[in-house]
This record gives structure tokens, sequence and C-alpha cells, in this order.
């Protein structure tokens, strides 16, 4: 240990140094009362100048206050501001990773298949902090963190402004030269633009690999306030004309020729990505729009190509299917044409730091209403319709499963999703085979998947709202099928509980399996997860592709809680059947099947339930090698389910 480390810092043990820079010391640290570790930032009083102590310790402590007062997965959480005789502290969020910049001298280049996530968490992060009167000003590779799970959060709100604060002296110019905002460089005060204009600095350097403006001292700042950046599709041929737009307008040298927003400058973004125009209001850009340099750009090399429209937000994406075409996420089509009014999601946590994060992704979007536990949500419940209610599952009270149990009964046509940051296989099983949870949302989450989920969530409240699932009758017909795969014990059992509701056939092979999928009008497959001659989990994403009306229920004698979620989530298992097999349960799983199959015929629009995001089951060759197989033999099958 350095002999200049000490060994604690209020109630912090001190167990390493993380970094130095201007304004202190980073250094590890463990908090024994809630045994969690945390990033200590540092100011020792000693090393500072007598005439500046106060002001730099104003502007230390109004970091605290400006980043203390946010809560969003893509800022650095502040757990405590304190000062002893010796140190002034923040304690925060622990990042376990690298920098944007550390990656960046390490020859990071993002593969542009998609648009880089980062850039959507960085962006997402600034929208939610500037809604919270939080400017950063000096938004820079170095500010954002990356986590070994690929989370980019923002951190050193140092020379942050509060809206309400005049601390920031006028002339004063505080930022890093080579992401700062024209305006900063003349100490004009700085606003939402200003980090709109750093983040499109980070934009373009992580799609070009160059920074838009290079040089040193009076050369880098002449270039920042005179010249016009280079066309990213000149430095990145894989970019977009429209890209080019995009980036020059977000580096526009006066404020009111930029975007107004991070948001719109992040949607702006992803339709760039795509070559599709990003059209803005008159009253957003004023008489102030960019208007491209009509020179020549030259020809794609050979070799490469243009990205093919195929990363538009998926939120955007998939509301806009609910509707049709002309959708946005402000204002989803579908929601105006059933309801006049946008989506409404309830969310419902203990923890005030997640409702809030939830809060701020969706709002633009939908109605967002929160509740601090499930007696809460309840009295929200009896007094409006919610198309959406995510719950978290470990709550003072009534947990998450008792909550949605009650739900289904008083809303059965709102969609539930399960929020947990724990593994509690018997819950998440109950909950799936009551019939309670449509999806599992897992903390921490990914906000891509995130939204993603919400917007199929949403698509399919609508649908079950303007639909309601009948109360199918099941009756004989040897027409409909149970198919059971290679358990021969199983398969004899089934049949004699099916009796003559259903016929049931039997495949010892999954070649077998898929034969008998493309023959047959299979209502319900019984699998075995731990089958030894078939990949079920292959298979049961492949079938939810092209079969989604089809009914799974799996046997298992798993304790894997992250597979049972992945199938829940991904291949939409409909009911869990613990070894060695309760027969009698068994029994009332495929009734109930055959039941919301029967639904199913009753009311097509509802197999929208059951479908899976396009490419979860094409992540492995198997699997598309499994839905390859099964479209050729289904080639000259008419189904009931395929116009």
């Amino acid at each position: 240990m350095s002999l200049d480390r000490p060994l604690k810092i209020g109630k912090y043990d001190i167990t390493g140094e993380l970094g130095r820079g201007g304004m202190g010391i980073v250094y590890k640290g463990h908090d024994p009362v809630i045994r969690r570790d945390v990033a200590l930032k540092v100011i020792r009083r000693r090393d500072l100048e007598q005439t500046d102590a106060d002001s730099v310790l104003e502007r230390f402590k109004r970091e605290a206050q400006a980043a203390g007062n946010l809560s969003h997965p893509n800022i650095v959480a502040i757990y405590e501001y304190g000062e002893d005789a010796d140190y002034a502290f923040i304690a925060m969020e622990c990042v376990i990773g690298k920098s944007l910049r550390d990656h960046l001298l390490a020859g990071y280049r993002p593969e542009l298949r998609k648009f880089p996530e980062i850039l959507d968490q960085l962006l997402e992060g600034l929208e939610y902090s500037h809604s919270r009167g939080v400017i950063h000003r000096d938004i820079k590779p170095g500010n954002l963190l990356i986590s070994e799970m690929g989370t980019a959060k923002i951190s050193d709100f140092g020379i942050a402004r509060l809206d309400a604060s005049h601390l920031t002296l006028m002339g004063e110019v505080l930022g890093t030269p080579y992401y700062m905002a024209p305006e900063q460089f003349d100490g004009k005060t700085a606003d939402e633009r200003s980090d709109v204009y750093s983040a499109a600095v980070i934009v373009y350097e992580v799609l070009t690999a160059v920074r838009p403006f290079e040089g040193q001292g009076a050369t880098l700042m002449r270039k920042i306030l005179e010249e016009t950046a280079k066309l990213p599709s000149s430095l990145e041929p894989r970019l977009s004309r429209e890209m080019d737009r995009v980036m020059l307008k977000a580096l526009a040298k006066r404020p009111e020729e930029r975007f107004k927003s991070a948001r719109q400058f992040l949607d702006a973004l992803h339709l760039a990505f795509e070559d599709r125009p990003f059209a803005l209001r008159l009253s957003d850009t004023d008489e102030h729009d960019i208007t491209l340099p009509r020179t020549p750009v030259e020809d794609t090399p050979s070799g490469t190509t243009r990205l093919p429209a195929a990363n538009v937000n998926a939120l955007r994406r998939a509301i806009a299917a609910a509707g049709g075409s002309g959708a946005t996420a402000a204002e989803p089509q579908a929601a105006r044409v059933a309801t006049t009014r946008k989506p409404q999601l309830l969310f419902v946590d203990d923890e005030e730091r997640v409702t809030n994060a939830l809060k701020s992704i969706f709002r633009d979007s939908y109605d967002v209403a929160t509740a601090a536990s499930g007696e809460q949500a309840l009295e929200l419940i009896h007094g409006g319709h919610f198309h959406v209610v995510v719950s978290d599952q470990r709550m003072p009270g009534m947990l998450g499963v008792e909550l949605l149990r009650e739900l289904k009964l008083l809303a059965p046509t709102s969609v539930r999703i399960l929020l947990t940051g724990y593994s509690d296989l018997a819950a998440i099983v109950g909950s799936v085979n009551d019939g309670e949870v449509f999806r599992f949302i897992s903390k921490p989450w990914n906000q891509e998947d995130l939204q993603a989920t919400m917007a199929e969530a949403v698509t399919i409240a609508i649908a079950l709202e303007a639909s309601p699932p009948p109360r199918a009758t099941v009756k004989p017909d040897n027409d409909v099928v149970a198919l059971v795969l290679d358990d021969v014990a199983v398969a004899r059992a089934t049949r004699e509980m099916a009796g003559d509701l259903c016929r049931v056939v039997h495949a010892t092979t999954l070649d077998d399996a898929l034969h008998a999928l493309a023959v047959n009008e299979v209502a319900v497959l019984l699998a075995d997860l731990e089958s030894q001659r078939v990949d079920n989990t292959v298979l049961f994403r492949a079938l939810k592709r092209e079969h989604p009306q089809t009914l799974v229920i799996v046997t298992t004698s798993a304790s894997d809680s992250e597979l049972i979620i992945s199938l829940i989530n991904e291949a939409r298992i409909f009911r869990f059947v613990n070894k060695p097999v309760n027969l009698s349960l068994l029994q009332n799983h495929i009734v109930a099947a055959l039941e919301r199959y029967y639904a199913f015929k009753q009311s097509p629009e509802l197999v929208k339930t059951q479908q899976v995001r396009v490419g979860a089951a094409q992540q492995l060759k198997a699997g598309q090698s499994i839905i390859d197989k099964l479209r050729s033999i289904t080639s000259r099958l008419t189904s009931p389910f395929r116009g």
C-alpha cells in the first residue's frame, strides 16, 4: 500500500486507488455498514492553494449537489458528500470497467452493424440530466465510463451547473478543448445545446475514428470557432449522406442552429444510420436549418456497402407496427387510434431511484405512473386502466407476483411484467404457470432490450384491449394435435389424459418433430428440457418464429433461473412441469394450453401475445437451420394461422 494512501475516509475503508486528476484522487472504498464497494472522489485540503481553496471546494460540493439529484442507469450514482479536517469527498457508484477514452486509445472501433449502444446510452443519460435542469459542461470520452457489462455511465459533474445557481462566473471557461462547444470558448452561458455539441464530437469520433477538429491552443480554438468539420461519410464510407447532415447540424457553431435536445439528436442519429431523412418541424429549426454543401461524394469503395435500414429505434418500430405507418415515439399511431391518448404504464418498485430511472426512459412515449408498493399500485389500478404494469418482485408487504396475480383478476387485458434483481426460480416458474407474467426483466437492465420489451408489451396490450381473449371451450377434435418429443412415458400418459380432446403424436427425433409440426395442426408441444437427443432450447426459440400459436409445455429438473428466464422471454414457454412429473398437474396444463389455442383460433390477433422479437431464434446457426428445415416442409401446407 502507498504510504500516501489513507486507511479510512469517513466511514469508508480505503482498498485501492482508481485514478488521479486535476480535481483530486479517486480511491476505491468499501462501506462496512451496507457492505458495498464505492468510488471515493477525494480532495485533500493540503493540496489546495489558500486563495483557491474555497472556490475549488465549492465546485466540488456543487458536483455532488448536481449529480446527487440524478437517478438514471446511464449516470454514475452519488451516494454521499462529506468533509472532515483533512478531506472533502464524494462517495459514488463504483463502476468496474474503463472509460470510453481508454477504449478509444486501445483502438476501439464499432462494427457499425447497428448504431453503437454506448452512444445511445450517452444521449439517454444527457436527456435525463437536462430534464432535471443539470448541464454537464464537460462531456468527453474520459467522463463516460463503460462497465464490464457494457453499460455506459456519465461521470464527473464537477463543472456542471444547476439552473438555479449563479455560482458560475461570467467569462469562466471550463471544459476540455477538443469537446468544448464554441460558445464555451467565449465564456458564454452553456446550456443543453452545449452538451449536445460535446456529445456530437464523441459520436463523430466513435463513428469515424478521428475528432472533427485537431490541433493545440489557439489553432484548435480557431478551427472550432471558424471551420466546418469534414463530412463523416468521407472518413467512413459506410455512413450515409443523411448522417453528414445530422452531424453538421449537431456541430453547428451557433447553439440555435443545433438540435434543441439530446433526444432530438438521438432520434435523428437513428434515422440517419438507416439513411432515412430526419424531418424537423419549422418550430424546431426556425430559420437556421442546415443545408449540406453540394460537394461531390465518391462512390463507396469496392468491398464496402451502405448499411441496410435495419436499426430503427426498436420502441418506435414496434409501436408503429401496432398502429400503421406514420407513428412516432412521442405519439404512437396505435394509441391515437385506439384511445386518443398515449398508452398507460405503471412501474412498481420500492426503490425511488429505479422508478425515477424508468419514468425518465419512457415518459416521452407513454403516460407513466409509479407506485412504491403493491398496495399503492392496486389503488391506482382501481382508479384507472394501465396497458402495462411492471412490478419489482421483492418489496415490503406484497410481493410482485402477488400483485400481478391480483392484477390478472382486476385487469386481464393489462400486460404484466416482473422486474427482478435476484433468482427465485420457484417464484419465476409459479408466475408463468399461473399465467401472471408476460416477461421478466432482470436488474440491471439493458436499455435497448427494455425499450423493445415495453414496445412489444404495449402492442399486445392494445391488441388485447381491442379484442379481449374469449373464454374458449375445449371440445373433442381429432384434427388438433398434442406433440410429445422424445419422452415415451410422457407420450403414453398424455394419450391417456387427453382422451378424445386431441390426437397425441410422439416424435423421437428432431426431424420427426419438424415433420409433425408441418403436417399437423399442433396446438401443444411437450418436451423434456434435458433431452439427450435434441437441443430443445434451440427448437423452442425457432418454433415461436414459425408457429407462435403452438403452446409449449416443458418438463424439467433444471435449477438454472437464467436459462428459465431466457426461455420465457425468447421462446414464450407456456408452462413448466418439474420432474418427476405430476400427471394431474400436467393434465391441467394441457387443458389450459388447449383452451388458449382455441382462443387463438377464435381471435387470431391474439397470437401476437406469443410472438418473439425477430432475431432471437437466429442467434445460433442451429436455430436458423431448424427454421429453414421447417419452412421447407411447410411449403406444401396450408395452416389455419397462415393467411
